[in-house]
């Protein structure tokens, strides 16, 4: 074990780095889809957690302002003072972030506890009395979850700059794992509160763990809160506008709560349920690469170099593109079958299934461009401008409220889907024609051909899926062998056709993924 652990904490490469990000990834993505089959199983959709649903928005939104914020605005300030001031600065610039972290959460938490149910009620208008009064008692446990999460989030980001990716997602996947086992422990004890609680206690040991390790690799704080000095005071500059962004962000999802309260019972819980499964692909399939783009953007940024910064944008964006596109395609078309597979059993049954599944499509192209839009921000943030991205969040909210008003009556739950995804959409071509004129240039020449041969390659893998669908079309109420043999005779050689196409096409993604593959293969049979 200590072995392990001392592998996992040393420096790693770029394609070291993703390979740890993305098995910690998987890992967590594993352990959160059995959590959440076990939750749907134990619980299915019912009042208690619509209540569970609403209780959550507060604590995520409070979450993002003070994490996403800061966290955002940390690596390009953090790459510019180690590269011209060093360590000491460093840190000492870190222990500003946390502590006034720790300030404005205290307040924000106080905010949230004096204002009683109104806030809870304000995400969940239309629900009934006995779901408020439940999501407000869940709400209060939930709370802590804020400076744990907030603060580690810093916490990691001074692993992620020093190349500790195995201790990132060390962390990450043991807070998961023992919500996973609290949950498995105390569900019939504590009945629906022990969702919250399990949240809590698996925070709780990664915060631990982040503390220790930070410790270890020479972080050292330092009790200072004057916010006159010039390092602090940028990283503010730079985290007011993400701030507004955050918030404007978040006003989307709160929204489709409302909007889902006035629908049917469970409609909640389904429109959060297919909310968190297309997070819990972004996890796996969106979130290794931008962790690594951005170290990468804000150390090129801090070194001033507009060329080498302009090549590592195309990259990223047909890097992440060529496999989130399909995977896209691939959700539209299997969203129901795919949720009935996961999570139909117990008291989640096939009308449950149809319900997420219903929505999840809706959600599925918003892979498609979501990953790109991450890469386009992050490169804003690494030259310290944030301002766009905030204009344009506060536009696409406004939009996306518009949207679920005018899609919701037609489309129901489905219609809240997509207007995030039209919304997003248009938030990631802005924010592409922005950063052009920005830049001067973005690499479009490369990446703009490579992505039409990925749509192109996905639109023959769709085609196969809906032709042997109408041949073989998968039942909700067959047994669950049957469904997962159709499933798998649909997405494997699915997955081929696409690989092949592509090739043919002449993708240069795909001999960029050929050649680090071989390599790796060639680099362990000769050490």
């Amino acid at each position: 074990m200590r072995k392990f652990i001392r592998w996992i904490g040393t420096e790693k490469g770029k394609g070291a780095g993703f390979s740890l990000l993305s098995a910690g990834n998987l890992l967590i993505a594993l352990i959160t889809y059995l959590r959440f089959a076990q939750i749907a199983g134990i619980f299915g959709t019912t009042w208690q957690t619509d209540a569970v649903a609403i209780a959550m928005v507060i604590p995520l939104l409070l979450q993002q302002l003070i994490s996403t914020a800061f966290g955002s605005a940390f690596m390009p300030i953090y790459s510019r003072v180690m590269y011209q001031k060093g360590r000491e600065a460093a840190n000492r610039l870190v222990s500003r972030i946390i502590n006034w972290m720790v300030l404005s959460g205290a307040v924000l938490i106080g905010l949230v506890l004096a204002s009683g149910t109104l806030t809870v009620r304000l995400v969940g208008l239309g629900a009934a009395p006995e779901i408020i009064d439940l999501a407000a008692e869940i709400l209060r446990i939930f709370l802590p979850l804020v400076f744990l999460n907030a603060i580690e989030g810093i916490l990691q980001n001074f692993l992620i700059y020093g190349k500790r990716y195995g201790l990132v997602s060390f962390a990450r996947v043991l807070q998961i794992l023992v919500s996973y086992l609290v949950l498995l422990w105390g569900h019939g004890r504590f009945g629906i509160m022990i969702i919250p609680i399990s949240g809590l206690v698996g925070a709780m040991a990664s915060f631990a763990t982040c503390s220790v390790m930070s410790f270890i690799l020479d972080l050292r704080l330092h009790m200072v809160a004057d916010p006159r000095d010039s390092d602090f005071r940028e990283l503010v500059k730079l985290a007011v506008p993400i701030t507004i962004g955050v918030v404007t962000g978040f006003l989307g999802p709160v929204a489709d709560k409302a909007l889902a309260s006035f629908l049917r019972t469970s409609s909640v819980t389904a429109i959060d349920y297919a909310s968190r499964i297309k997070n819990l692909v972004r996890i796996v399939l969106v979130q290794p690469a931008i962790v690594l783009s951005t170290v990468s953007f804000s150390k090129i940024a801090a070194r001033g170099e507009p060329a080498r910064l302009k090549g590592e944008i195309a990259d990223f964006i047909r890097y992440i593109a060529y496999y989130t596109v399909p995977i896209s395609g691939a959700l539209a078309v299997l969203s129901t079958p795919l949720i009935s597979v996961l999570f139909q059993r117990g008291n989640f049954g096939p009308e449950e299934s149809e319900m997420v599944g219903y929505a999840l499509a809706f959600y599925s192209p918003w892979f498609a461009q979501f990953g790109i839009g991450l890469v386009v921000r992050r490169v804003f943030f690494a030259m310290k401008e944030s301002v766009i991205p905030a204009v344009l969040g506060i536009w696409a909210m406004l939009a996306n409220i518009l949207l679920n008003v005018i899609l919701l009556g037609p489309l129901g739950i489905g219609g809240l889907a997509l207007a995030t995804t039209l919304t997003s959409a248009a938030k990631t071509l802005l924010l592409m024609y922005f950063l052009r004129k920005r830049l001067g240039g973005m690499g479009g020449s490369v990446f703009v051909p490579e992505y039409g041969r990925i749509l192109l390659a996905t639109g023959v893998m769709i085609g196969y899926m809906v032709l042997l669908g109408g041949v073989m079309p998968i039942s909700l109420e067959a047994p669950l062998s049957d469904r997962i043999m159709k499933l798998a005779v649909m997405v494997v050689p699915g997955g081929i056709i696409y690989i092949a196409v592509s090739a043919m096409l002449g993708s240069t993604t795909f001999v960029d993924y050929r050649r680090i593959i071989s390599d790796r293969i060639f680099r362990r049979r000769n050490p």
